[in-house]
């Protein structure tokens, strides 16, 4: 699974089969930039988006890790 962590604690979990293309027609974005601008630093350095959310629950401001994790 993956984890990402936000500069204010915020947590998202992910399961592999939720963002390999393979499996899910959804889109992960890890993005750096909006319209050709850097992101602003409420927003960025880097935003997690996952395309098609109805509610953005997923979506991680401020990303300071994404970590591949392993079930025991």
């Amino acid at each position: 699974y993956v984890v990402v962590r936000a500069a204010d604690g915020y947590v998202v979990v992910f399961s592999l089969a939720e963002i390999d293309p393979a499996m899910s027609p959804t889109a992960v974005i890890l993005a750096d930039e909006a319209d050709g601008a850097p992101l602003s630093a409420e927003e960025g350095p880097l935003r997690l988006v996952v395309e098609g959310d109805a509610r953005p629950a997923r979506s991680v401001r401020q990303v300071t890790a994404i970590e591949l994790r392993t079930v025991d």
